[in-house]
């Protein structure tokens, strides 16, 4: 009995000592440690309190080219198209679903907030994003977000027991996946990145596609190693991410919107050709009857803007002038109207 309650106390002790240091942590250092690892947690602090609902983005969301002078993001034209519903805005560049499910986890179980808006995009289902040289940054993130004591979370981000690599083992990570992730596309002859990509830089079909020329190869070369993946959910993270999302808005009563970004697949198209499209619309169709089976409100994008208004040139992504943002904005307020979400959202808060 007595060694028994000798380690009682001690486990007591420890705990007490624990929970003390977090307390005083949280007055301290917290703040200034959050503004270091976790600075996208700052955004979603600074929200208004009567905020009805959250746009979650990334670089989508924000990015202007040098030549603009006026800021412009689909959130803030989201909300100026429903004046009705207060939108919020957390965003900052390179986020995927692990970083949302993360701040989700630390919305407060008080707010006014009952609908999401959740960017998805597709790009992130790769191996060149999910094994990018951002995942140091957002597994740090992730980590010190978590729902454990701070100060705990904090200890493990000073241990770095978190998915940490070097740049050297990023890229020896995502030429594998290159290699050993397979898709199948009827009557190709190809089945993984690493051949395509071969192939189409060597100007295997320079002389037959009169859209493609030797200038253009490296574009085409970073379509086949964005979007030359086929999803599989039972080993995917971001699926897995976007799997307990659903899971903690069906056990919270959120609303989700997955704002499904479009892709440029009219130069997709005129330089690489039907075989990465069917890859592309094959990913898409999986993603959209997931998560609608799951009870989300996937607004679908593709194929809704033109090609001059993608504003990168020799790389893709989902970075649009103006013009584009506002197409995307008025798919998601069209979406909001037609499901009825801000009778609920207003609804709900007068509850």
């Amino acid at each position: 009995m007595d060694l028994i309650k000798y380690i009682a106390i001690r486990i007591v002790a420890c705990i007490a000592f624990v929970v003390l240091g977090n307390v005083l942590y949280q007055f301290t250092f917290y703040e200034d440690d959050i503004s270091l690892h976790g600075d996208i947690l700052e955004n979603l602090w600074a929200i208004d309190d009567d905020s009805e609902a959250i746009y979650f983005g990334e670089s989508s969301n924000f990015h202007i080219t040098k030549q603009e002078t006026v800021h412009h993001r689909i959130s803030h034209i989201l909300d100026e198209l429903v004046p009705e519903l207060k939108i919020a805005t957390v965003d900052n560049s390179g986020l995927h679903a692990g970083t949302f499910l993360a701040l989700i986890k630390n919305i407060e179980p008080d707010s006014d907030v009952k609908l999401l808006i959740i960017t998805m995009n597709l790009r992130s289902f790769g191996a060149n994003w999910r094994c990018g040289r951002m995942e140091n940054y957002l597994a740090k993130t992730e980590l010190m977000l978590s729902p454990n004591l701070p100060i705990l979370n904090k200890f493990m981000v000073s241990l770095r027991n978190y998915d940490h690599r070097t740049d050297d083992e990023r890229r020896t990570q995502y030429k594998r996946a290159w290699k050993d992730e397979t898709f199948t596309i009827p009557d190709f002859e190809y089945s993984n990145v690493t051949k395509w990509d071969s192939a189409m830089a060597w100007g295997t079909w320079v002389k037959d596609n009169p859209y493609l020329s030797k200038k253009e190869i490296p574009l085409a070369c970073h379509f086949i190693k964005n979007f030359a993946f086929e999803i599989v959910p039972l080993t995917n993270q971001r699926i897995a991410d976007f799997d307990e999302i659903m899971e903690i808005a069906n056990d919270k009563g959120y609303k989700i919107i997955f704002n499904l970004l479009d892709e440029n697949m009219e130069e997709l198209q005129n330089l690489v050709g039907d075989n990465l499209r069917y890859l592309v619309d094959k990913n898409r169709k999986f993603l959209i009857d997931r998560y609608e089976k799951k009870g989300a409100i996937v607004v679908d994008n593709f194929y809704t803007i033109p090609n001059s208004y993608f504003v990168d040139r020799g790389w893709p992504t989902e970075h649009y002038s103006k013009p584009g943002k506002t197409i995307i904005a008025k798919n998601i307020a069209k979406a909001i109207r037609d499901n009825h979400l801000i009778s609920e959202a207003s609804a709900t808060k007068r509850d």
